[in-house]
């Protein structure tokens, strides 16, 4: 019997949809999940390559660190050397030449020795973006400059090793809280271990210097 308000209702059902957009709805959700996992996958990649790169950079930058700041204690303990042999002797005036003599060799080899590491030290690659280990590069570098000139002045006159350096001193003063914000985190290779090191208070040097 119909309806009393006249309208019939259709028992048939509603019409299917076309076989190929049933299809997409049903892998949509599948699609959707598979996408979504290369982007973490793509992501934590990029994550990790670039805390690679930092660790790497860090390490060559370390590792020229070390070899300028080895140079600087040879020179320190040749200079040292040299003066307990002076104040072992009568203090005459052949003993005052020979002392000459050695400080001027000493402060020649060490600034030769010092420039090859800072080289080293300039030659570190940095990626544009890591401003962090580039700024505590350049401030190694202006360390090292320093003894450089230092030891050029000592090369022409020994008793600049009797002089309190306050450039050598200041540029490494610098370099530490630089050198700690460019680790990364968390650092391999021993960097945060070899940091302690190149930093460690050192004993009271010829010319009062405070630092390697």
């Amino acid at each position: 019997m119909p309806p009393e308000n006249g309208q019939i209702i259709s028992a048939s059902a509603p019409a299917p949809l076309p076989r190929g957009k049933s299809a997409l709805l049903r892998w949509l959700p599948l699609g959707m999940g598979v996408l979504a996992f290369l982007i973490v996958l793509v992501a934590g990649l990029a994550v990790t390559v670039e805390w690679g790169a930092r660790n790497a950079e860090m390490r060559r930058l370390v590792t020229a660190v070390e070899s300028s700041e080895a140079a600087m204690t040879t020179t320190q303990v040749t200079v040292a050397e040299a003066l307990d042999v002076f104040d072992a002797s009568d203090g005459g005036e052949s003993a005052k030449m020979e002392l000459d003599s050695k400080l001027t060799a000493a402060a020649d080899e060490g600034r030769r020795q010092i420039e090859a590491a800072g080289s080293s030290v300039a030659d570190v690659e940095v990626l544009p973006w890591h401003t962090n280990i580039a700024d505590a590069r350049d401030a190694y570098l202006a360390h090292n400059l320093a003894w450089q000139d230092y030891l050029a002045r000592a090369t022409d006159d020994p008793a600049e090793f009797d002089k309190e350096q306050a450039d050598v001193n200041s540029t490494f003063e610098l370099v530490e809280p630089l050198m700690r914000r460019a680790l990364p985190n968390p650092a391999l290779f021993d960097l945060d271990q070899r940091i302690d090191v190149v930093f460690v208070p050192a004993p009271a040097a010829p010319g009062d210097l405070q630092s390697a």
